[in-house]
């Protein structure tokens, strides 16, 4: 999706270096995930089980709200 790629490509050009190690990894894990659950996820419909996932998104959203 048009509207995934760019927000998580601003995430990347503009917080992805200040992540660790294991925060990097979570968003690689995080790239794992469909379409269908990402966008209910960034859109606020739904909420990932996993915290970490959850959080990430928290923050992604937080960087694409002025």
């Amino acid at each position: 999706m048009l509207e995934l790629d760019v927000l998580l490509n601003r995430f990347i050009d503009e917080a992805y270096a200040e992540l660790d190690s294991s925060e990097q990894d979570d968003f690689d894990q995080l790239l794992e995930q469909t379409d269908v659950d990402l966008y209910a996820w960034f859109t606020g419909r739904e909420n990932s089980d996993d915290q970490k996932l959850a959080a990430l998104v928290d923050r992604i959203r937080r960087l694409a709200t002025p």
